[in-house]
């Protein structure tokens, strides 16, 4: 009998995309989980202020370019 029909199948732990960034941090750090930590959320903080400053810039040219296309 094979020992496949006997054995329950084994779930296989695939990382997510949190994970694996996560544990590229943990790398970097030095297995420092603390300074890991730190590291992810001040590079997370530093994006997010760029995504908001793009979002703030689309904003002021959307405007921008409504008053320019306003009949006079």
């Amino acid at each position: 009998m094979p020992a496949s029909a006997i054995e329950p199948p084994v779930d296989v732990w695939a990382p997510t995309e949190a994970e694996t960034v996560a544990l590229a941090y943990l790398r970097e750090a030095g297995q420092d989980r603390w300074t890991a930590l730190v590291r992810l959320a001040q590079d997370a903080l530093t994006d997010l202020e760029s995504a908001e400053a793009i979002i703030r810039e689309r904003g002021r040219q959307i405007s921008h370019g409504y008053v320019r296309a306003a009949p006079r």
